[in-house]
């Protein structure tokens, strides 16, 4: 059989190539008519009286509580409350520290940051829904700003009928966010609520029968038991989460997320490092994502290798107890950690500690550096090999494994360390 020439199997490839174009063509503007199509039964949907309470979808939105408590004024209805606990506030920050003569792009304008203003909103008539703990006024309308979420474009919008609503005759708190079912931002954006809750009302946490928190980690009901909260208390949300309390009570975030004011920092500090575990523990820890399923140090056993010749000793901190992981970094003199939640845990050291911070270059994400500042920690940083995209563009790959160049992994730790 004889072969195909080259201009046969190019023929061929064209019209290969002509078939898969005209698919993507036709399933795309598929995809655009279904979107169109469910776009307008959408806002067909909302332009009817029905509340998504029971069939329809929720008509909109406010962007801050404030201007809702302020709309509710204005009708006279008083069974919406808006209690201010600190207001608006500035943090500065100290320069990290690395072995490159120029800062990263990414510190950049972040040296002094604004935190704003927290309260507690209380409605009637107030609905949560999902596992985010999205808030439903009694207009059918959802508030943006307490709602844990970073667009207008919130996940119930799609819903053609929200989940069934269950009413509850007790007063419900909030303190579920967006991915709060995640170790940092439990830390560091939901629990915080409850000293908001604590400080801002009068009753404080005694006016509180329930509080609705998300599913995931396990650091979830042990911190709030440290708290004295019981899980009895606890109202776990997910996806067909929807209840109406007779009262819904909610803190708004403690700050930007990612973010924490210094007032998060200590709030945490003095309610956990007392209760941490009473164990001997090194002084120089390696915190590994090896367990993890993303963002892992592709050469770490070089990297291991390298620390071990320094005093280091690798940690899982995912094989720990909440409590263990308190004693591990408050007893810990430095750190060298990938980025990842484990470095939540800073939260615990003691103010002198050193720190050292290890990115992808394709994704560098400074909130360390902001809670080592708010710690008084000293911060160092290095970035991983790999194509660095180029200044002020911020490819965000927060998958990317790291590759740690060890000639600088041994030069800046010969900095920190002497």
């Amino acid at each position: 059989m004889s072969t195909p020439s080259k201009t046969c199997v190019s023929f061929t490839n064209m019209i290969t190539l002509k078939k898969i174009v005209k698919s993507f063509v036709y399933k795309n503007q598929v995809w655009l008519f279904a979107n169109q199509i469910t776009n307008w039964f959408v806002n067909a949907a909302k332009s009817l009286p029905l509340l998504s309470k029971y069939i329809n979808l929720p008509k909109g939105y406010y962007a801050s509580s404030v201007e809702y408590w302020q709309l509710c004024q204005t009708k006279n209805l008083n069974d919406v409350t808006y209690t201010k606990f600190l207001p608006p506030s500035v943090s500065q920050r100290s320069s990290p520290k690395s072995i490159s003569g120029e800062t990263h792009w990414k510190f950049d304008g972040r040296y002094i940051h604004s935190n704003p203003e927290t309260f507690v909103i209380s409605i009637a008539n107030g609905r949560v829904i999902g596992n985010a703990g999205t808030v439903i006024t009694h207009d059918d309308r959802f508030l943006y700003d307490v709602s844990g979420i970073e667009s207008s474009e919130h996940h119930v919008f799609p819903y053609f009928k929200l989940p069934k609503c269950k009413q509850v005759s007790e007063t419900v708190a909030v303190l579920a966010t967006g991915a709060g079912g995640k170790y940092f931002h439990w830390l560091l954006d939901a629990l915080p609520r409850l000293e908001i809750i604590k400080k801002a009302l009068p009753k404080g946490l005694d006016s509180i029968d329930k509080y609705i928190v998300n599913r995931g980690i396990s650091a979830i009901p042990e911190s709030l038991e440290i708290l004295g909260i019981s899980s009895n208390k606890l109202l776990f949300c997910d996806s067909n989460f929807h209840i109406q309390p007779t009262s819904l009570v909610i803190p708004s975030l403690p700050g930007s997320i990612g973010d924490p004011p210094a007032w998060v920092c200590k709030f945490l500090r003095e309610n956990f490092l007392k209760n941490k575990a009473d164990i001997n523990t090194p002084s120089r820890l390696y915190i590994s994502r090896a367990k993890a399923e993303y963002r892992r140090v592709k050469n770490e056993k070089n990297v291991v290798k390298c620390l071990s010749n320094y005093g280091f000793t690798a940690v899982y901190l995912e094989e720990h107890s909440f409590t263990m992981q308190i004693a591990l970094l408050s007893n810990a003199e430095v750190i060298v950690a990938p980025h990842g939640a484990g470095l939540s845990n800073l939260l615990w050291c003691n103010p002198g500690a050193k720190v050292l911070e290890i990115f992808s270059p394709n994704y560098v994400n400074v909130c360390f550096w902001a809670i080592a500042n708010q710690i008084e920690l000293e911060y160092f940083y290095l970035i991983g090999h790999g194509k660095k995209s180029v200044d002020y563009f911020d490819p965000h790959l927060v998958h990317d494994d790291i590759n740690v160049p060890i000639d600088e992994l041994t030069l800046i730790l010969k900095t920190m360390l002497k």
